[in-house]
């Protein structure tokens, strides 16, 4: 997928090294969060361990620069988790954090979801937007599994069997 000469593609540890943790990193510096590479943090240094191949995608800014990123994992019984949508502050308002989202929606659906999820900072007030202009309805409040036991928002996309979605 590109667009104004910004990609998005699947990860590669050859080509992106560790785009992914920058990206994390620089966003949650940027909301004074805290940041735990060896730990809660560990699957944006090395994507390729915890997503399967092709699950974690990255967006390339036209010179090549990892400058956002998104994850998809299968938590079994048809249920998909959207992880790790995350944009450097000059990679917004582009239409990048849609396309992202959009992608993973897509895989999800031909892996056969019949319900999508995601897990977000009640922080990131225009990603909720983000996620409900894409087809998803924020369902419930959490405290994170994190170390630090952040607040966060739910939200759950249905599918149909045929891979419509249900409202």
């Amino acid at each position: 997928m590109e667009a104004d000469g910004y990609r998005v593609v699947p990860y590669d540890r050859a080509r992106h090294g560790d785009g992914p943790w920058r990206v994390v990193a620089a966003v949650f510096e940027e909301y004074g969060f805290p940041f735990a590479e060896a730990d809660y943090d560990a699957d944006v240094l090395r994507p390729e361990a915890h997503y399967p191949t092709g699950w974690f995608l990255v967006a390339e800014s036209p010179a090549g620069e990892v400058v956002g990123c998104i994850g998809l994992t299968d938590e079994g019984g048809g249920e998909f988790e959207l992880h790790r949508l995350y944009l450097l502050p000059a990679a917004r308002g582009k239409g990048l954090g849609e396309r992202l989202t959009r992608e993973v929606v897509r895989m999800a659906r031909e892996a056969g979801a019949r319900r999508l999820v995601l897990f977000s900072d009640v922080a990131f007030e225009h990603a909720h937007r983000l996620y409900e202009r894409c087809g998803f309805r924020r369902n419930r409040f959490r405290y994170a599994p994190d170390p630090w036991q952040s607040r966060e928002w739910g939200f759950v996309m249905e599918f149909e069997e045929h891979g419509k979605e249900a409202r």
